[in-house]
């Protein structure tokens, strides 16, 4: 509970300085490697929450707010690409409401949610969404070399 918290912080100063940063890491000093690393880093954060968002929230309110965090990266100085494949990854998560929005009453961690929409009806759009997720994030890790 108190890395929750802790991560939630982090995610409100990451909010509230937001414009800030993006003004400092978009200068031309930044390396690729820099960004990229940012990128990844906020993600993570990004991610995190969502995990644990669908514990109090839909999982289609988890993974909007994701999308909203997504929205705030800056890719300024990214190599060449990897913005395009990291936005393909957010469209995934984005197409996945298709399935979440059938489950609103579900709450858990992300991946406890995914365990119970894997044995429904819906497990075979579930799997298909999932493996988009996956195969976007792959062309996002290959795109950030």
């Amino acid at each position: 509970m108190k890395k929750l918290g802790i991560l939630y912080i982090a995610f409100i100063l990451l909010g509230c300085n937001g414009t800030t940063k993006k003004e400092n890491t978009s200068t031309s000093t930044m390396s690729t490697k820099d960004c990229v690393k940012q990128i990844f880093e906020k993600d993570s954060v990004f991610g995190h929450i969502r995990n644990y968002d669908s514990e109090k929230g839909s999982l289609t309110e988890a993974i909007n707010n994701y999308v909203k965090n997504a929205k705030t990266l800056d890719f300024s100085n990214c190599p060449e690409g990897f913005e395009a494949a990291f936005q393909k990854h957010v469209d995934a998560w984005r197409d996945f409401r298709k399935v979440s929005d059938k489950h609103p009453t579900l709450r858990g961690e992300l991946h406890e949610v995914f365990a119970v929409i894997e044995k429904t009806e819906d497990s075979t759009v579930f799997k298909s969404s999932l493996k988009q997720i996956f195969d976007t994030w792959t062309e996002v890790k290959e795109t950030s070399k």
